[in-house]
């Protein structure tokens, strides 16, 4: 298993798919992503908004 470091809420390709809107709303009422797996590994994070321009404000995303 692996960690997810912070994030509370995991979906899989298939959550995704089906149910975007949903995972959307969540991120956005939440202010917290959601780890997206793939065939059981983490691939990617659905982060809102609003969140990512706070991130973008404080990293240099080129850096990393």
């Amino acid at each position: 298993m692996y960690d997810t470091e912070g994030v509370d809420s995991v979906a899989t390709i298939t959550e995704l798919r089906s149910g975007t809107s949903d995972l959307i709303d969540h991120v956005r009422n939440t202010k917290s992503g959601v780890l997206i797996q793939k065939n059981n590994e983490p691939h990617a994070v659905l982060i809102s908004w609003e969140t990512y321009k706070a991130v973008k404000e404080k990293v240099d995303l080129d850096d990393l």
